[in-house]
C-alpha cells in the first residue's frame, strides 16, 4: 500500500511549483505564443495540466477519469490569476482526497492516436493517477522553463525538473 502522506507531500511540491510559476507572470506573457518554437502559449500548457487535475478529481465522483475532457479557451489559459486560483482549489482537494484508499480502482479514458479517434480504457487505482498528473504537470513545467526563458524571465531551479533527475542531480554533488 501506498504511503498516502508522501504522495501528499510530493503532490504538493507541484501544486507550489505552479502557484509559485503564476504569482508575478503577465496576462501578456502567458497567453504569448512564440512562434516558431511553440505553437501554444503558457496559459495553453496551463490550463491542460489543469485539465488532467479536474479529470481525475471528476473521475473519482464517478469511477472514470476521462484525460480526453479538455476546457480550451476558458479563462484559465488566458488568465495567470484565475489559473493561480484554481491551482488553490486543488491544493485543497488533494489534501482531502489523501484521506481516500490509495487503491481505490479507477477506469481511466484517453485518445491514443494523432491520426484518428482511437480511445483506450484501462483499469488504474487513485494513488498511480496521483503520480500521472503530477508526472504530467512537471512534464509541461518544463517547457514552462523553456518558454519563461525565452521571454528573458527566471525561474526557481527545480521547475520542470522530474523528481528522479533532481536525486540524481544531488548524488552527483
Amino acid at each position: 500500500m501506498l504511503n498516502n502522506a508522501i504522495a501528499l507531500e510530493g503532490q504538493l511540491e507541484t501544486v507550489q511549483q505552479a502557484k509559485e510559476f503564476l504569482q508575478d507572470l503577465t496576462a501578456e506573457n502567458y497567453q504569448l505564443v512564440l512562434k516558431p518554437h511553440f505553437v501554444s502559449s503558457a496559459g495553453t500548457h496551463m490550463r491542460h495540466i489543469l485539465d488532467h487535475y479536474l479529470a481525475l478529481q471528476d473521475g473519482i465522483n464517478q469511477g472514470l477519469v476521462n484525460y480526453n475532457k479538455r476546457n480550451r479557451y476558458s479563462s484559465l489559459e488566458s488568465c495567470p490569476q484565475t489559473a493561480l486560483l484554481e491551482w488553490q482549489k486543488i491544493e485543497q482537494w488533494l489534501q482531502e482526497v489523501s484521506y481516500l484508499d490509495a487503491n481505490m480502482p479507477l477506469t481511466v479514458a484517453c485518445e491514443t492516436s494523432v491520426n484518428k479517434t482511437q480511445n483506450s480504457q484501462t483499469q488504474s487505482t487513485l494513488a498511480r493517477e496521483l503520480v500521472f498528473v503530477s508526472s504530467h504537470a512537471i512534464h509541461h513545467f518544463s517547457l514552462l522553463a523553456v518558454i519563461n526563458s525565452l521571454l528573458g524571465s527566471k525561474i526557481e531551479s527545480n521547475f520542470g525538473i522530474a523528481p528522479s533527475t533532481a536525486t540524481f542531480m544531488r548524488q552527483q554533488a
